[in-house]
């Protein structure tokens, strides 16, 4: 939107002050609400983050049993009554519909089952009978610190709970439980010793009606044997963690995948600011400002299970916020949930709630303020502004169409208009003048530098080689003829710098001049790869190429020139027990050439420059026989992409043990 379209409608607000003050209240009431919602998160991740460093005890990422803490032992006679709401939401087996149902809790120590099978058509039998007869049963595969141990619990009528081995023998261990026939199936609940430390644990359930047909159902493998899976339960450890790094006055729970609490701390503190807004305003700003915030859930603070949409939403992995209004509608709820991960895997996730007023004060103080000041400035502001904003918006268009016409498609600086005007914009104006005038000459004298230097160099150096060439068949002492070859070798550096500036003063020309034509790049490229083998041995040339052609109109031999360039780039990089790979694809914009090598990473402080010129990050050991490198290399290939309108690119690799320069083609016009 224009400067002048802005300025017009903000002055047009006095026509409806009222409704734009209040406009501006929502507002800022949402943004204030955002930032709390950020800065609660990021409690939250902060949290999160200082749980995962002690990863311990956590959940697992996986399928797991959750274990309820029971403050009291219950009472061995198959009735859940005395579970005090741990088996409210049992883990379910069973398809179509499910038919066993399982709950599992701890209490001194002791790890306690309550399982409720639907059974209609009863076909009971007792565990310790042979297992190839078909009756009514239950396996259990647990894992302990003794070993794995498989058990078969069956009863032919109610009463204690009898258990055997797979193979019908009594069990190494002593369960204690109950076997309850009722309507419509049986209930078990059951005990296991208190040595016996469970780590995993597996359940299977077998019914058989009347006409022979089996079903099937707990957590089986593909062979229908009982998959046993890890346990994890209520981390009392990590309540003096929570109360060290929740901030105050906040409450906090950690929850595993499926919702269950495994830990808790900390409390909602008071909100103090409940009498500084008259009820009648409080209540008119909840009704307007906070339509969208729904009264709280009714759930206790010691629940042992979280249903909440922000929680679904950070164990499914995406951070979450939800405001709610308390049940006594007196204060608002923030509460944000953030995934609890450990490597890369979603343990449970991470819930912080706060109480929070602080917005309605804020709000009613923005209010007021602002239906008194906003007035007087809005009436006499308003024409001015109009009159302003027609002339700064046509005076700031023609400084911005000048600037987007300072550089050409070539790089070269066109007049900038000037103007006589005093204020900041006609000085603005002035100084991009005069900036892209000295840009302009700055870069004229870059473009002929290279050329103008090659050219002055040339006779001194034929002069002093052929002086040196004389002294070579002069009668010279031994100390004289090393000092002649230091001498000879410095001529031969120079006259290669010479040469290089010449070769880039004679590629610029030859870009000037270059003739576009329809080419297979692919066909190009493995051409030349063919010959970039024996130049980069002994490293590994790989070639990685799409199977059809890759059209494009382009300047055959300066694309070269650029690969050239690029290869012998990476051959100075690259280790001799190094790889270099040449690869291309084509994209919806052109042309992709990518050449890799392993070697070095890119300094960080000259990735912004690798395409200037006089940019080289070679060593002398980098550098071939001992020869200077200017750094025209990578420039020229700079050149070679702006021709084919595209751009020139260099990274390191994902591993770290490389880099990658790429060449995006669009093609020449």
């Amino acid at each position: 939107m224009r400067i002048r379209t802005k300025l017009a409608l903000a002055a047009l607000s006095i026509l409806a002050l009222p409704w734009a003050g209040w406009q501006f209240v929502q507002r800022m009431e949402t943004l204030l609400r955002q930032g709390q919602e950020q800065a609660l998160l990021a409690s939250a991740e902060a949290l999160a983050r200082g749980i995962a460093v002690r990863p311990g005890g956590l959940p697992p990422a996986g399928e797991s049993w959750h274990v309820h803490r029971l403050e009291f032992a219950p009472r061995l006679d198959g009735q859940v009554d005395d579970w005090r709401g741990a088996a409210d939401a049992p883990l379910a087996f069973g398809a179509p519909r499910p038919w066993l149902r399982v709950v599992a809790g701890r209490a001194n120590e002791r790890l306690h089952l309550w399982i409720s099978v639907d059974d209609a058509s009863a076909q009971r039998g007792e565990a310790h009978w042979p297992g190839d007869l078909e009756f009514d049963r239950l396996q259990l595969s647990l894992l302990g610190r003794a070993g794995e141990l498989e058990l078969r619990l069956a009863n032919s009528e109610s009463g204690p709970l009898k258990v055997s081995g797979a193979d019908g023998l009594p069990p190494p261990v002593r369960i204690e439980g109950h076997w309850r026939e009722r309507a419509g199936g049986y209930d078990v609940e059951l005990a296991l010793p208190q040595d016996f430390s469970v780590r995993g644990l597996g359940i299977g359930a077998r019914d058989l009606d009347a006409g022979g047909t089996r079903r099937v159902a707990g957590t089986l493998a593909a062979d229908g044997t009982p998959r046993r899976l890890p346990l994890h339960g209520y981390l009392g450890s990590l309540e003096p963690v929570l109360l060290a790094l929740a901030p105050e006055g906040m409450r906090v729970r950690v929850a595993d995948r499926e919702g269950w609490v495994v830990a808790r701390a900390g409390a909602l503190r008071a909100d103090p600011t409940d009498e500084d807004i008259l009820p009648w305003r409080r209540a008119l700003y909840r009704t307007l400002l906070f339509r969208d915030i729904g009264a709280a859930s009714t759930e206790v603070p010691e629940a042992r299970r979280l249903v909440r949409a922000e929680l679904a939403q950070a164990i499914a992995g995406e951070p979450a916020v939800a405001w709610r209004r308390d049940p006594g509608g007196a204060r608002l709820l923030l509460s944000a949930a953030v995934p609890l991960e450990v490597e890369g895997q979603v343990r449970g996730a991470v819930l912080l709630e706060r109480s929070n007023s602080e917005v309605l004060v804020l709000t009613d103080q923005a209010l007021s303020g602002l239906l008194g000041v906003s007035a007087v400035a809005f009436l006499a502001s308003g024409g001015l502004i109009l009159l302003f904003a027609g002339r700064l918006g046509q005076r700031i268009r023609r400084l911005r169409d000048a600037a987007e016409r300072a550089l050409d498609r070539e790089g070269r600086v066109t007049p900038f208009p000037r103007t006589d005007a005093r204020d900041e914009v006609g000085d603005l104006s002035r100084s991009f003048a005069r900036l892209l005038d000295q840009v302009a000459a700055y870069t004229d004298y870059l473009r002929t530098l290279a050329g103008k230097l090659s050219h002055e160099l040339n006779t001194p150096l034929a002069i002093v080689r052929t002086s040196l060439d004389n002294l070579e068949h002069a009668s010279l002492e031994p100390e004289a003829r090393a000092y002649v070859g230091r001498a000879r070798d410095g001529i031969e550096r120079m006259g290669h710098l010479v040469r290089t500036m010449s070769e880039v003063t004679r590629i610029e020309h030859a870009i000037e001049a270059a003739e576009a034509e329809e080419v297979d790049l692919r066909a190009l490229l493995a051409d030349c790869a063919e010959a970039y083998r024996g130049l980069l041995a002994p490293r590994e040339l790989r070639l990685d190429l799409p199977p059809g052609p890759l059209r494009l109109r382009a300047a055959p031999e300066l694309v070269v020139q650029a690969l050239d360039k690029l290869v012998d780039n990476a051959r100075g990089f690259t280790p001799e027990d190094g790889w270099v790979r040449l690869s291309a694809r084509a994209g919806p914009n052109g042309v992709r050439i990518s050449l890799a090598n392993r070697g070095p990473t890119l300094p960080a402080a000259m990735r912004g420059r690798l395409f200037d010129s006089l940019v080289s990050l070679r060593d002398k050991g980098q550098r071939g026989e001992g020869a200077a490198h200017l750094g025209f290399g990578l420039y020229v290939v700079r050149l070679v992409a702006d021709l084919h309108r595209g751009r020139a690119e260099a990274h390191d690799l994902p591993t770290g043990d490389g880099v990658e320069f790429t060449l995006h083609l669009r093609g020449m016009p």
